[in-house]
């Protein structure tokens, strides 16, 4: 299972850094373009990942890895926990904004699979269950 964890950590921290890229890229694009500093976070709010999203993510993967590490007995420490979960939060507030809400009002299943379940078990098997 260890094989697992590490291929998900190296597999979530290579898509996260190719969302921030892409973002990043995007936004440059567009600041060129003589949109605004608003505009910007407008764009990456509806269309990349908000704050809060990522934050709800990266809570559940917590409560993942918390959950299998008092199950195995080797909790991971907040910090530990944290970095390696960030990533996963990221692509998970991507997928949510990019498949789950193509007319503005994402359905409460697909923010329960994307920011919810998905993480969580993401953060159980990254914590070596």
């Amino acid at each position: 299972m260890h094989f697992a964890a590490s291929v998900l950590r190296w597999g979530f921290l290579a898509a996260g850094s190719l969302t921030l890229v892409t973002f990043l890229a995007t936004a440059v694009r567009l600041h060129r373009k003589g949109a605004r500093f608003g505009e910007l976070v407008e764009v990456m709010e509806r269309g990349w990942f908000s704050a809060g999203t990522v934050f709800f993510a990266v809570l559940s993967g917590l409560a993942g890895s918390w959950a299998a590490g008092q199950t195995i007995g080797t909790p991971a420490t907040l910090p530990e926990s944290v970095l390696a979960l960030f990533p996963m939060a990221l692509v998970a507030a991507y997928a949510f904004a990019r498949f789950a809400a193509p007319d503005d009002s994402p359905p409460l299943r697909a923010g329960v699979a994307f920011l919810a379940a998905a993480p969580l078990i993401c953060g159980a098997v990254m914590a070596g269950w």
